[in-house]
């Protein structure tokens, strides 16, 4: 019995280590960091966006400048020609392509004024989610340092558990101890418990009086093991 009481030491440090590895796997701070991430990128991916539709808007704000140049000439043209003409029928042509010139370069400064108010708003937007990513990146920034912190912590845990692991491993019988690693392959519960009463602590299931009387008249030559869940017990 005193050989489980020493394979138990070596169980509850297992336990301790697998508990440790399951807790590394799942820090909250892993998700804050996860979630800053995503966070930043979607702001990124939005402002690349905005960023495009800014642009857009700018290559059509200089086609409309490009166009009412054009149109700008082509009036001062038609005025210079329309001092030279006494023809009736020539001066109408010339001021109707002048009208027409005229009314092209309102309606070009129409939609130049809408595509300025756009960008603005662009810009104002863009503003603030270049203010929105440097939050992000300072809440990475932070999440990743917690989570170093965090995993430090674990790992000089870790470090001193296997040292543990080592003297309770040193202390157990060779053959004991192969059963033990052989058992921990096959099954993920715990393969030595203790009772508390009459309750195994792997299964927390109750053994019956019976089932309780046979494992305590068994000879030292045998290991006891839990009825229902199969782990060795150390009774």
């Amino acid at each position: 019995m005193a050989s489980l009481k020493q394979l138990l030491d070596l169980q509850h440090v297992d336990t301790a280590l697998h508990q440790l590895q399951h807790r590394l796997t799942t820090l909250p701070e892993r998700a804050t960091l996860a979630a800053a991430l995503v966070a930043r990128d979607r702001i990124k991916k939005e402002s690349l966006n905005i960023s495009s539709q800014q642009k857009n808007a700018q290559r059509d704000i200089d086609l409309l400048e490009a166009s009412n140049k054009q149109f700008e000439s082509a009036i001062v043209k038609y005025a210079q020609q329309l001092k030279t003409i006494i023809a009736p029928r020539e001066a109408e042509a010339l001021q109707h392509e002048i009208a027409m010139a005229s009314a092209e370069r309102s309606a070009n400064d129409d939609r130049e004024l809408v595509l300025l108010e756009t960008a603005e708003q662009f810009d104002r937007q863009l503003a603030e989610l270049t203010f929105q990513i440097a939050v992000q990146e300072t809440a990475i920034e932070n999440a990743n340092l917690a989570l170093a912190l965090v995993i430090a912590e674990c790992e000089a845990l870790r470090i001193d558990l296997e040292a543990k692991r080592t003297g309770c491993a040193d202390a157990v019988d060779p053959q004991l101890l192969s059963l033990y690693n052989l058992k921990r392959g096959k099954r993920n519960a715990p393969v030595v418990a203790d009772l508390h009463g009459v309750t195994c602590q792997s299964c927390h299931l109750d053994l019956s009086p019976v089932e309780l009387s046979a494992l305590k008249k068994l000879p030292t030559t045998e290991l006891p093991e839990c009825p229902n869940c199969d782990c060795l017990l150390a009774i």
